[in-house]
Formats: C-alpha cells, sequence, structure tokens
C-alpha cells in the first residue's frame, strides 16, 4: 500500500507529519504532493503512483479541492481519495456529496487511516470502520466517528515525507513544533467550539505529548535541518504547569534554541511567567480579539477582561518577555470608536508585535449565523464566498468596513509609534483611499515576522514570498 497526500499550502501540516509516522509504524508508504510547490503536480503524481491519495484542507480550501480533487479522478478513476483535517471533520457529509471524493476521515486519523488502508488491502469492507464516512451507490453513509485520541504519547511525527521533496522547507530557519492537542473553551470564532460538541465524551480537552518525546522531536528535527529559532503553535503551550517545569529543564539541557509560543491572557501567572522565562522562551502571543470587552464577551464567547489582559501582559514584560497579540477587526457589531480602542488597549500594554487578521466567518459556524441574521452576511451564505486571506478584505456587510479595514492595514505602526495614533484617527476618519493603506500592511507582515521570530531577513523574505503562493 502506497498512500499520498496531497495539499496547497507550502508549509508542513502536524496533522500529516503525524499521520505520515502512524503509517510508517504499519508499514505504509508515504508521500506528500504540496501543489503550489510543483510545476505539474499531475506528472508527479503520475511518479508516485499511490493506491490511496489523501487530501488536508482548510475550510477557506473547499472550492480548491472540488477542483483538485475532480482533475486527479480524471487521470486516476480508480484510485480512492480521502478528505481529512479539521474541515472533514465539521463538514463531512458536505465533502461527501463531491463526486471525485470517496471516504472522509470524521476525526482524528492515526487509527482510523491505518485501518482503511487495511480494508482496502482485504476487500474492501468499511462497514463498522469507525471514523470513516464514505459513498454506497447514491447514499452517504457515516459511521460512528472515534473518540478523539486519549494521550498523544507513541504518536512521533515524521517530517521526511516534507524535508525529503522539498528542501525549501528543510532549510527555513524557523521551525514549528506542537506540544499539545486542543482547547478547554469555547470562543465562537474558533473550531474547538464545535469539536466540544462533535467529542462531548472527550475527558481531556487538551492533550499534552510528554517532555520527553517532544525533546526528541526537536533534536531529531536539528540532526538533519537548520534550526535558527522554534514557535510551538499549540493553542495553550502553558496550559499545565507541572508539564512546563520538566519540559523547560530538559529544553534548557538539551535544545537551548530561543521559541515562541502562544497562551491565553487569564492563564498567566508570575510562576508560569518565570518559568516561560527560564526555559527559553522570548516572546508569547496571546488574543485581545477586541479592545471592547462586551464585545469580546458576548458575541467572541471570550469571558477575559482588559485587567487580565493588562496583567498579562505586565507579568510577562516584567521577566524581559515580549508580547505579542492578535487581534481581530470588522467584527460583527464593532464600530469604528470600538477598533480605535482595539489599538488603544495594544499601546496600553506596550504590545512590541501585534497581529491584525480580519474576521472571517465559517459557514455552520454560531458566529456566521449570528452574521447572516444581522444582515452581515448574504441568506446564501458558504464557502464560495470566503477568501483565500484573511488579511486582506472583509466579507461582512459593515457600516464602517473600509475605515476599519485601513486602520487595520497601519494599526502596527500605530502601535509601535503611539505619538501617531491621534492623527492617524483623523486620516482614517476622513480619507478612505485603500491604496494609500495597502502598503503598510504589507510593510508590518514583513517586519513584525521577522522581529517576533528572530530570523534574517533573507530568511523573512523567503518566507514570505513563498507564503504568496498560497493564495
Amino acid at each position: 500500500m502506497k498512500f499520498c497526500f496531497i495539499q496547497k499550502q507550502a508549509f508542513p501540516y502536524f496533522g500529516v507529519m503525524s499521520l505520515a509516522g502512524s503509517l510508517a509504524e504499519a508499514g505504509i508508504a508515504c508521500d506528500v504532493i504540496i501543489t503550489n510547490l510543483e510545476d505539474d503536480f499531475i506528472a508527479t503524481l503520475t511518479a508516485i503512483r499511490p493506491d490511496l491519495i489523501g487530501f488536508s484542507v482548510l475550510t477557506t480550501e473547499h472550492e480548491w479541492l472540488s477542483q483538485t480533487s475532480a482533475a486527479i479522478k480524471t487521470i486516476f478513476p480508480a484510485t480512492p481519495i480521502i478528505v481529512g483535517g479539521i474541515h472533514a471533520m465539521l463538514y463531512p457529509e458536505l465533502i461527501l456529496q463531491l463526486p471525485s471524493v470517496d471516504f472522509v476521515c470524521s476525526g482524528e486519523g492515526e487509527e482510523t487511516l491505518r485501518q482503511l488502508c487495511h480494508a482496502l488491502d482485504t476487500g474492501g469492507d468499511f462497514e463498522g470502520l469507525q471514523g470513516i464516512g464514505y459513498k454506497q451507490g447514491e447514499q452517504i453513509i457515516l459511521n460512528q466517528r472515534h473518540e478523539l485520541l486519549p494521550e498523544l504519547g507513541g504518536y512521533r511525527e515524521d517530517r521526511s515525507v516534507y524535508y525529503g521533496r522539498y528542501d525549501v522547507l528543510r532549510c527555513d530557519e524557523l521551525k514549528q513544533f506542537i506540544a499539545s492537542r486542543g482547547c478547554p473553551y469555547g470562543c465562537s470564532f474558533c473550531f474547538n467550539e464545535r469539536l466540544h460538541a462533535l467529542f462531548p465524551k472527550q475527558k481531556k480537552r487538551v492533550r499534552m505529548k510528554p517532555p520527553q518525546q517532544l525533546i526528541e522531536e526537536i533534536e531529531a528535527v536539528r540532526a538533519i535541518a537548520p534550526l535558527r529559532s522554534i514557535f510551538f503553535s499549540d493553542d495553550l503551550f502553558a496550559a499545565n504547569r507541572e508539564w512546563l517545569r520538566e519540559f523547560g529543564e530538559l529544553y534548557c539541557q538539551r535544545i537551548k534554541i530561543p521559541y515562541m509560543c502562544i497562551t491565553r491572557a487569564d492563564r498567566m501567572d508570575q510562576e508560569i511567567a518565570e518559568l516561560l522565562k527560564a526555559s527559553g522562551c522570548h516572546t508569547v502571543s496571546f488574543g485581545i480579539e477586541s479592545g471592547n470587552e462586551r464585545l469580546r464577551s458576548t458575541v467572541l464567547n471570550k469571558s477575559i477582561s482588559n485587567q487580565q489582559i493588562i496583567r498579562c501582559a505586565t507579568l510577562l514584560h516584567q521577566q524581559g518577555i515580549r508580547v505579542q497579540t492578535s487581534n481581530m477587526f470588522c467584527l460583527p457589531d464593532e464600530t469604528l470608536d470600538d477598533a480605535f480602542s482595539t489599538v488603544r488597549l495594544n499601546i496600553s500594554i506596550k504590545a512590541d508585535f501585534i497581529f491584525t487578521p480580519l474576521f472571517m466567518p465559517f459557514p455552520g459556524t454560531r458566529l456566521a449565523d449570528y452574521c447572516r441574521e444581522k444582515g452581515y452576511l448574504p441568506p446564501d451564505f458558504g464557502f464560495k464566498h470566503l477568501p483565500q486571506s484573511f488579511l486582506t478584505h472583509s466579507i461582512l456587510n459593515h457600516p464602517d468596513r473600509q475605515r476599519i479595514e485601513n486602520l487595520q492595514r497601519i494599526a502596527y505602526f500605530l502601535v509601535r509609534q503611539p505619538a501617531l495614533f491621534g492623527p492617524a484617527k483623523v486620516l482614517i476618519r476622513n480619507v478612505t483611499c485603500a491604496w494609500l493603506y495597502y502598503p503598510f500592511l504589507f510593510l508590518a507582515t514583513l517586519l513584525r515576522y521577522q522581529a517576533e521570530r528572530g530570523l534574517s531577513l533573507y530568511g523573512t523574505v523567503r518566507f514570505l514570498w513563498r507564503f504568496r503562493k498560497s493564495f
């Protein structure tokens, strides 16, 4: 059995690497094709000749999935296609409606994918195969979902599927790692809210890798690839202080590479800040989302006060750790003054870097339904309406959209140079020409990425140049 993953984004996916490791343990050969890094991905796929093709897609890539899977099916009509990832977990029936898709994995795939490969090898009996959706004639069948993995120990990532084919990924100065899966919170803009509903019996909302295993994964990468900076992409890297204490000791002894991580403002305290600093953390990211507490609490279902945000930033700065914040603009019910308050809060906490995406609703979520009911989205809102990027423009029918978008494009510089905030408010209110503000967004992305992640200018430009090909 030979398996091949297909993806669009030019970055290693944690899910794919974990699945590749699981398949390798079962003796199943595995490969990856990134369409945006190939001159002719069909020719590459033809050379591989897989027995099973798997797509890992983001929700914004539904239309790309439809078109690309159809093109592959035309060339390889007898080769089954399976779709996995968070998009498949949230919308399995919708994906199986695509004529070119044969299977969907409706949960974590480490065990499910191995079982499907075995079933295909031994005659194709899929009835009762947990975590799999498939077609029987015109009928769509969704088997019972597998429960999420209770523990992550033993499921080791295999990055060779990326590094062996794409040297451009192997040579990135920054490597991302993940120490955990899951989040206990139910913010209305995040997919974790839906996962909680899909897996109500899941006891551990956050499952951590054993510290020893994570250290060994980092060491394995350092042995075969450049490694200048590390970003831990977990939703809540500092969720468990006992885990953090053990990890920090091992990291200081064996890795000693500056790293960046993500947490929540209300989870920060003096001890965690000290543990992060002692282990080599140079930057912590947390979500502000909006400077308006009412919007943050009632619309986004994120019950964190401005005071907790201020305290978190203060504790980190006291340890010499830089602060990066994640913010959203063009939120439903947001006014221009609310957007100004988001910038003002970042200035007040002396944020070192700010990330400024525009709010993107996903079909079927509570917040998307709210936007449709309030007239921010059309009645037929669906995947066809989603933009490829959450940085360039909002899709909401928002009365202040143009001015808020313009503020989003220059917000980075206003936080870095607070003296500009007053004049910028006057400019934003009176000059709405988008072309005047766009260059600042691109420059801010370059400067922020380079500084917050400790990269060289060459490494940053190289990364962002590749990033543009994902859209």
